[in-house]
């Protein structure tokens, strides 16, 4: 029965009339007597369950489907395979059951292909279609904005230096936005319509001026972000470019979450078309941006864990800062020269925190990671005490060494690294007690809270020269050179 299966389904595709179809038909044409099927049991009988005792529904299915010549040659080849299949069943003792011949694997092979190519056809129908809705959506806002309204003249930057803090020179209260210039250019240059309900561009600037220490709980939140997506303390990853396809996706949500909950943009009291602006994220030099930002007001983020460096601008996208001949498949499309000489930047280049283990060498990574004459080495607390034996003089954080450790209690292996390079002589100082103070003393970076250093020291003597030391426990101690021998260092609380 497998041949009349096939045979039956080849000439449903070609009518095009799907299973839904046949059942109606069937129901229409056959009113009176047993012949009407609903659709589950016609799509058993069509998988060839109780075929074999319906042969008026074989011959009904034909007659719907086929019309002259070929219902002709259908039927003539369908009596013929229920005349073999009776014979079959007849002497079906020992008998060995026929084998599909070379025509019946070619029609399979046909149907198949018939299927893949009809599916194929549905997804470029569908692709088809919503690129025609946003084609349409383009031009009615290309077509908007041909109103004339005055135009702001580029804006002024703010100058970071480089610990990331603005200089003396650049005003810390929110950027006044200055009045436009009535000049014939600016008078005949359209500003952006903006689209019904969105936020305009000097409303987002001076909302996000107002925020206490912008700059710190940016740069903190994207920070954050990172390592959130990282998530060093079970993967033991530190490089954003180890993250898979789905992951880098979820890296711009990520961000946008921290930085709106950073900005207070997600409180019920702000403006319902401040909390709806769209955040861009990228790592790259650029942003892409859809027909959809048209018209709308786009808030633009760059971070680079590779030079520690991130920005923040404020765009009101015209069509004319879109590069409509390099869109990706989704339709989406690079920011225009024009684009990127529109954004108002709030903060370029500012420093980010730094992302420790990415910048070391692979000699002192290999260090880190490999085993030592410690009896723990291999595990959590023997890493910990290689990163802070091989890693001196430089500021590390929680998620450092929750990286290393693969262990979310950071600070209790601290503790323990602490107590365990004491013999070596090396101090680990934090954001605790006297510290701080020692940490300054001897010329290093001054830890805050999360956040240590450190450093093998040595006695003082007299002839030691001007080098850097500090008193601890009524004892002066430098930092150590490398052929200074090596002696237990003091406590520190």
């Amino acid at each position: 029965m497998s041949s009349i299966v096939l045979l039956l389904r080849e000439v449903m595709d070609e009518s095009g009339i799907g299973l839904r179809g046949l059942a109606e038909k069937l129901r229409t044409e056959h009113r009176e007597g047993p012949l009407p099927r609903g659709y589950q049991t016609l799509s058993k009988r069509l998988r060839g369950t109780g075929l074999q005792n319906e042969p008026h529904l074989i011959h009904a299915i034909i007659s719907a489907c086929t019309e002259g010549d070929r219902q002709k040659h259908v039927t003539a080849r369908v009596t013929e395979l229920l005349a073999d299949a009776r014979g079959a069943a007849a002497t079906a003792g020992g008998a060995p059951r026929k084998q599909p011949t070379a025509t019946d694997r070619q029609l399979v092979d046909a149907l198949a292909e018939i299927n893949t190519l009809r599916k194929k056809m549905e997804r470029l129908r569908s692709r088809a279609e919503r690129a025609e809705k946003k084609l349409m959506k383009a031009r009615e806002l290309l077509a908007a904005g041909s109103r004339e309204t005055p135009v702001h003249p580029p804006p002024r930057k703010r100058t970071v230096g480089e610990s990331g803090t603005p200089f003396a020179s650049a005003p810390q209260q929110p950027t006044a936005i200055p009045a436009p210039r009535e000049t014939p250019a600016a008078q005949a240059t359209p500003a952006p319509l903006l689209q019904k309900d969105s936020a305009s561009a000097e409303g987002v600037i001076t909302f996000l001026n107002a925020v206490p220490d912008l700059q710190r709980r940016t740069a903190s939140s994207l920070r954050a972000a990172f390592d959130s997506v990282l998530d060093g303390e079970r993967t033991g990853r530190y490089d954003l470019a180890k993250l898979n396809k789905s992951e880098k996706t979820y890296l711009g949500s990520r961000v946008e979450h921290f930085l709106w909950q950073a900005w207070g943009l997600n409180r019920r009291n702000v403006d319902s078309r401040l909390r709806h602006v769209p955040l861009r994220f990228t790592w790259t030099s650029t942003w892409m941006l859809g027909p959809e930002h048209v018209g709308s007001v786009c808030l633009l983020v760059r971070a680079s864990d590779s030079e520690s460096r991130w920005s923040l601008g404020v765009l009101a996208v015209a069509p004319e800062h879109l590069n409509r001949l390099k869109s990706n498949r989704d339709g989406k499309m690079t920011l225009s020269v024009a684009g990127k000489s529109a954004i108002h930047w709030l903060f370029e280049d500012a420093a980010l925190p730094e992302n420790a283990l990415l910048h070391l060498d692979q000699p002192t990574l290999a260090q880190v990671f490999s085993p030592t004459d410690d009896a723990a080495a291999d595990h959590a607390q023997g890493r910990t005490n290689n990163l802070f034996r091989a890693v001196q003089g430089r500021l590390l954080d929680h998620s450092a060494v929750r990286t290393v450790a693969m262990d979310p209690d950071s600070p209790r292996r601290v503790r323990e690294a602490r107590r365990n390079l004491l013999a070596e002589g090396i101090l680990l100082l934090g954001h605790q007690g006297d510290q701080p103070r020692i940490a300054t003393a001897l010329g290093l970076p001054r830890p805050n809270k999360g956040e240590w250093v450190s450093v093998r020291v040595a006695r003082r003597y007299p002839g030691d020269g001007d080098a850097p030391f500090v008193e601890i426990n009524g004892d002066e101690w430098r930092s150590a050179a490398p052929d200074d021998p090596v002696e237990s260092a003091p406590y520190v609380y």
